[in-house]
């Protein structure tokens, strides 16, 4: 499961978090990665056999930083560091997903198993099934 973390666009981040992504040294941040999975299904057009679970690898990348922190609790301000993950993932971090040579099979049966299920869920809404 993906780490708690608010969604931003790219510019956001970079202007919310830019001291720390410009010196992450400097506020104690390290790099963390994680893998995900997009999944979709294959489904056989006659529903003779199960269907075929088809998984794309992904990555994120997250700098994870300690930040000061100030909270009212009970009508006083209480200060501490508390670590945050900044999710600085961009179009670059997956750029090997698009390589033609290493995963280009990959990639065009999912997305052909993905045009099929969405044509398969459509006849089913409409009471066709094929």
């Amino acid at each position: 499961m993906a780490p708690p973390t608010p969604v931003y666009s790219g510019k956001d981040i970079r202007h919310q978090y830019a001291t720390y992504l410009e010196d992450p040294q400097g506020h104690q941040c390290s790099l963390r990665s994680l893998t995900q999975h997009e999944c979709t299904f294959k489904v056989s057009p006659d529903n003779s056999s199960p269907a075929k679970i088809i998984c794309l690898p992904f990555k994120r990348l997250f700098q994870r930083c300690l930040m000061p922190v100030v909270e009212t609790v009970d009508g006083k301000k209480v200060r501490y560091n508390k670590w945050t993950n900044i999710e600085v993932t961009d179009e670059t971090t997956n750029r090997d997903l698009l390589e033609q040579s290493r995963y280009g099979k990959d990639i065009e049966e999912f997305m052909e198993a993905e045009k099929e299920l969405q044509r398969y869920m459509e006849n089913l809404e409409r009471g066709i099934e094929k």
